[in-house]
Order: structure tokens, then C-alpha cells, then sequence
């Protein structure tokens, strides 16, 4: 063996042994802020987990999550993975977090119909009756000083239904988080919006929907053909931009992909809780911005 092999050899034998420390000394590390995040959370709040495993590059690992005691059941997530973070875990102000499998079907929620017949009593309905799982993406920024927030993507993946994937650089003032007295806030608070993409992608949930309108005269398929043909109707008449919108509505019952984009670097405002009280009135602005456009894939 050459002396300059000798010496490839060993450099690469010393990273390597340097990386595998790194990343036992990282993960002990990433243990240490896991523990102190959930003994930050109210007492009320149940927190356990697995396996937790690091590397040196800020990626982080976290394995078998169970959140919820006792009387309220347990939500379940198989795995939470966290990626670019540059600072110490529980001090870090950008980074990506993707929840894998997480499972409701041990949560003792209350109200759920058991004759779901809307897209939000369906997808609540699979996710705590059925077992079916959620995966969770997200991209995030933080400028904690001048009290700025950033969400650079976002995805839902429900098992059997289908994905909601949205890129963007999204951004508002109101402090990012899960206590149910800033929630107000969330909704309440302008976000504003320049260029963005958003996907839709049907996976079984269009199905869903007509099987509850079915009867014994007219099954799922029937109510398909027919609702087609209705929206068929309506484009020969319709004028952009609802014409664009009833395209893209036809493309997802006919299972394509349907993309809503917007390339203007233009801020665009909108306020979470008049779009959730009045959608419709919301795809009318939408389209009025002008700068909006759908895509079929």
C-alpha cells in the first residue's frame, strides 16, 4: 500500500470516527433540549417519546411521540424529523420540521359524525375513527425582534385522501404557536402573501364525498358523471376568471392535480378568519387580485 494511500485511508478512517462521535455527543445534546421543551409545557401536558438521535449537521430525529394522558387518549406520531437547524434545538429561529404518521385513532375526541357528509366531518371521521395517519411538512423562518414569521412551506398528506402542498413565503406578525389564548391572534392577524404555490392532489376524498350522497337509485359513480357534466355545463357560459376556477373544480373530480399559483412579487393580503367564514367570498378575491392562475396536471 502507498504512503499516499496509507494517508487517504486514514484521513477518511479519523472523519469517520469523528462524524460517529459528533453524532453521539449531537444526539445526547438533542435529548437534553427534547426534555427541556416538554418540561416547559404545562403540567396538563403529556409528552413521550423513543428514540431521539442527532448528527452534526443539525438534523434531528425524534422517535414514537405520544402526546395526551390517560382520560383524553393519546395522538400518536411515528416519527418527527427536524432539519437545518443552525442554533441550539429549542433556540432556533429557521429550520424544517416533517411529522410522519401521525395517528388520532387512540384520541377520545368528541363529536365526531359517524355519517360525515361535508370535507371537514370526512377527513376528521378517517383520521379518529378509521386509523388513517397524517403526515406534516413545514418550513420555517423567525425574526423573534421585530416580531416577524415566516412559513416558507407547507404540506398535508392524509393516508387515502389525498395532499395540500403549499410554497410560499408567508409571512404575518402573529406569534407562532399552539396556546389556545393566542390562537385569536392567529386568525385575526393580516398574512401577507406574494409569490406562492399551491397544490391540490385527490387521492380517494372526491370519492368520499359522493359515497355519502349515494343512493340506492344513484351510486358514487352516478353522482361523479352527473356533477361533471353540470360543471361542463357552466364553463360553456362561464367568463374568467370563474371560468378558470370551474376548470380547475373539474380537474380534481376527474382525478388530475390542480395547481393555484401566483407570480408577483406584490404583497397580497389576506386575514385567516374572514376566509374561513366566507370561502367563497375569498376565491373571489383571489381571483380579482388578477394574479392568480390554475394549472392541470
Amino acid at each position: 500500500m502507498s504512503k499516499n494511500t496509507k494517508l487517504a485511508l486514514g484521513v477518511v478512517v479519523v472523519l469517520g470516527v469523528g462524524y460517529v462521535v459528533g453524532n453521539i455527543y449531537a444526539s445526547s445534546k438533542a435529548k437534553d433540549a427534547v426534555d427541556e421543551m416538554i418540561a416547559d409545557l404545562p403540567a396538563t401536558t403529556q409528552v413521550s417519546y423513543g428514540d431521539v438521535s442527532a448528527t452534526i449537521f443539525g438534523d434531528v430525529s425524534i422517535d414514537d411521540i405520544r402526546i395526551g394522558d390517560e382520560r383524553q387518549g393519546h395522538i400518536v406520531v411515528k416519527n418527527i424529523a427536524l432539519s437545518g437547524f443552525e442554533k441550539e434545538l429549542e433556540d432556533s429561529t429557521e429550520g424544517e420540521v416533517h411529522f410522519s404518521g401521525v395517528s388520532f385513532s387512540e384520541y377520545k375526541g368528541h363529536g365526531v359524525d359517524d355519517t360525515p357528509d361535508d370535507i371537514q366531518e370526512i377527513l376528521v371521521h378517517m383520521l379518529m375513527k378509521e386509523g388513517k395517519t397524517l403526515d406534516q411538512r413545514f418550513a420555517f423562518e423567525v425574526n423573534e425582534d421585530d416580531n416577524e414569521y415566516r412559513i416558507k412551506e407547507l404540506t398535508f398528506d392524509v393516508e387515502d385522501a389525498g395532499r395540500i402542498s403549499l410554497s410560499t413565503d408567508l409571512f404575518t406578525k402573529a406569534p407562532i404557536s399552539a396556546a389556545p389564548e393566542l390562537m385569536a391572534q392567529h386568525l385575526m392577524a393580516a398574512i401577507e402573501i406574494d409569490e406562492f404555490t399551491l397544490s391540490l392532489e385527490e387521492d380517494g376524498l372526491v370519492d368520499r364525498m359522493f359515497a355519502t350522497k349515494a343512493t340506492d337509485e344513484k351510486d358514487a359513480d352516478d353522482l361523479r358523471a352527473e356533477a361533471i357534466e353540470e360543471l361542463e355545463r357552466a364553463l360553456d357560459k362561464a367568463e374568467q376568471p370563474r371560468k378558470m376556477l370551474l376548470e380547475g373544480m373539474l380537474a380534481l373530480l376527474e382525478g388530475d392535480e390542480v395547481t393555484l399559483s401566483r407570480n408577483s412579487d406584490e404583497p397580497f393580503t389576506v386575514i385567516p378568519i374572514m376566509m374561513m367564514s366566507d370561502p367563497n367570498s375569498a376565491f373571489d378575491t383571489f381571483m380579482q387580485d388578477g394574479q392568480f392562475k390554475i394549472s392541470i396536471h
